[in-house]
């Protein structure tokens, strides 16, 4: 599943920096975030702390931060084996992949 997040995040990057510098920034944000509040939920969840919501990451999936949440996920060991998570974070990631696909179509074949 890393080398999965690894090629999707870079073909990712690479194609939004072609479709629009602030998209390709916008996708580094978002990647970098969702790594963080990953690392931070594990954290917490290993101090019996106050965790973050199962919605926030599925929120950052959808929005373009599920590579580097798969990578932090498998790296951190962190939601591998709770299966309704794994179900909602893939349909955010099969969401976010069409809304994407869209785009690059939009962007390079209907000029």
């Amino acid at each position: 599943m890393k080398i999965f997040g690894l090629i999707s995040l870079a073909i990712m990057l690479i194609v939004g920096f072609m479709i629009s510098v602030n998209l390709g920034y916008y996708l580094v944000a978002v990647n970098v975030i969702s790594a963080f509040i990953t690392w931070r939920d594990k954290r917490a969840a290993s101090k019996q702390q106050w965790r973050i919501q199962e919605q926030t990451l599925h929120g950052f999936a959808l929005i373009g931060g599920w590579p580097a949440g798969i990578i932090a996920q498998e790296i951190f060991r962190h939601k591998t084996q709770k299966t309704p998570f794994k179900w909602v974070y893939r349909l955010m990631i099969l969401v976010n992949f069409s809304g994407a696909s869209l785009l690059a179509y939009i962007t390079f074949f209907t000029q």
